[in-house]
């Protein structure tokens, strides 16, 4: 027992021993002294970023503002130079981080370049603006940097390969000290984040559409196509969100995190430009007169125009300028449930349409043609109501397609992928093109719609330059809130009439009418493209 606790004492002092002898190296700094020649290398990350999404004629919308970004290697100058750039809570943080000696990355709100010995500059790029530009098509990243909506989903493998970097290399001794005397490293692959997405949106005519949703609505779409083929040159929902911030909206009761310009709605009065060219196609004279009286009975259904309007003596110009429910009733039975059914589909409605990977415009909705057997569903159908439902997008590809002549082409949101020198790797090819109405037809509705603007429905969305061609729809929904129905407002046309470039649709959730609530906001977007940018039409 006793030789066990001897043998345990001299193991124990022999420890202690030891210990006393390593501080004592160390007090000595022969330990530091041996540590300082072991050399490494200290990794500084200064940023890293994705891939860049860009406007069809390659202008960023993504990557817009800089950040500048300072590599501080802690020497007996930096607090100095540090005080005159920082504020007080700046300059504490800054001095806790220079006592542990390691280099550090420090942010500062200043455009300025900053150079001296131990600080390198660098301007990084931040992802979204606070007003982010088309954050509904844009979408956002996670935690992780990785898309989860949006194009940055759709495309996140691409805008993830195409990421660069900067990287500030330090020598240091063993406790990451700097060692005096050595180069400072810097590697720079940000060059690589230049390739990305190009889309067929203008950012210009964008944000044109932005301001004007703004200021007119509250709970709406807005969709720019160019003539003819259909690319969505801006594309917008209200209400927005930021890019930035998007836990803020999670639980908002207005859901601005839905992409209203992929959803179906109830269309209203638009469908009559279906009906109409159905009607011209089939060979109905669009001069034949009608009259309104403000009501029509079938199979023992009233149906009414708006306000229980009577219209008097009308012709198809004046049943679409005025939005004649009853002439459309009654057009339908002559033209025939297939022949508006056929074209309602060849437009593109009730398909869903992919304009990037995973991302829908959704498919609508329209009644079964063993419904429209029915003279009472006909008769709903022929001017917009009943069980019909169409998003924005669809009603953008209608309206281009009479901006177009009779062409149809299903609308492009993508132009392709770019290498970092923004030359194309990968190019989207365009749907092709079909013609679904006669050139002599949409001549005719280019007039009524013109119509429309001059001394319709459409008045108050009328351009103060040029001339427009529009339809405007006021369409019931059966839903009541607080004792009042809930209507669905369009107001959908192109500009300008007699040589369209742009499908503009404009559509409000919970309106008062498409001409009142939808029409200042086309005509807004119609100024501001003559006005403010005559060079668009110019370019293209």
């Amino acid at each position: 027992m006793y030789k066990r606790i001897t043998i345990f004492f001299t193991f124990t002092m022999l420890c202690f021993g030891v210990a006393i002898f390593r501080i004592y190296k160390v007090s000595n700094g022969e330990f530091l002294a041996t540590a300082s020649t072991k050399h490494g290398v200290y990794n500084l990350n200064i940023d890293s970023m994705r891939g860049n999404i860009y406007d069809f004629r390659k202008r960023p919308l993504t990557c817009l503002n800089k950040d500048t970004v300072l590599a501080v290697a802690p020497n007996i100058n930096i607090p100095s130079l540090l005080s005159k750039i920082l504020c007080e809570d700046e300059m504490q943080e800054s001095m806790e981080l220079l006592r542990c000696g390691k280099p550090f990355k420090l942010i500062i709100n200043s455009n300025t370049e900053i150079a001296a010995d131990g600080i390198n500059c660098f301007k990084v790029s931040k992802r979204y603006t606070d007003n982010q530009i088309a954050p509904h098509i844009i979408g956002y990243l996670d935690k992780q940097l990785d898309g989860v909506y949006g194009i940055e989903k759709s495309f996140n493998d691409y805008l993830n390969k195409s990421k660069g970097s900067i990287c500030v290399k330090y020598k240091v001794d063993a406790l990451n000290r700097l060692i005096p005397g050595e180069n400072v490293i810097v590697e720079d692959s940000m060059y690589k984040s230049t390739a990305g997405v190009v889309l067929t949106i203008d950012e210009r005519i964008q944000q044109i559409a932005q301001n004007a949703a703004q200021k007119y609505i509250k709970k709406g779409a807005i969709v720019v196509t160019q003539v003819p083929n259909c690319e969505i040159r801006a594309c917008l929902s209200m209400p927005s969100f930021s890019s930035n911030n998007v836990s803020k909206v999670l639980n908002d009761s207005d859901s601005p995190l839905l992409n209203r310009a992929f959803l179906p709605y109830n269309l209203g009065s638009v469908f009559k430009l279906i009906t109409a060219a159905a009607a011209i196609d089939s060979g109905i004279n669009p001069e034949e007169i009608f009259s309104c009286s403000g009501k029509l009975e079938v199979d023992k259904n009233i149906f009414h125009c708006f306000e229980g309007k009577a219209h008097g003596n009308i012709n198809m110009e004046k049943a679409i300028a005025y939005s004649c429910n009853t002439y459309f009733i009654e057009l339908a039975k002559k033209v025939g449930a297939e022949k508006i059914y056929n074209l309602s589909y060849n437009v593109g409605f009730s398909k869903p349409i992919e304009l990037a990977p995973e991302m829908i415009a959704k498919k609508g909705e329209l009644p079964s043609k063993e419904s429209l057997k029915s003279e009472r569903v006909l008769a709903n159908f022929s001017f917009g109501q009943g069980r019909l439902m169409t998003t924005p997008i669809q009603v953008a590809g209608l309206i281009n397609t009479v901006a177009s002549k009779g062409i149809y082409t299903e609308p492009k949101l993508v132009e392709g992928l770019v290498d970092e020198n923004l030359n194309y790797v990968k190019k989207f090819d365009k749907v092709t093109s079909k013609r679904v109405m006669s050139q002599n037809c949409t001549n005719l509705l280019k007039e009524y719609m013109k119509a429309s603007a001059e001394y319709g429905t459409g008045i108050k969305g009328k351009p103060n330059n040029g001339t427009a061609a529009v339809k405007t729809g006021t369409a019931q929904t059966g839903i009541k809130i607080d004792g009042r129905y809930v209507i669905q407002g369009w107001y959908a046309g192109f500009y300008p009439a007699d040589n369209p470039k742009y499908s503009i649709i404009v559509f409000a959730e919970d309106a008062k009418g498409g001409g009142e609530s939808c029409g200042p906001a086309f005509k807004k977007i119609a100024d501001d493209i003559y006005n403010d940018m005559k060079e668009i039409l110019e370019m293209q």
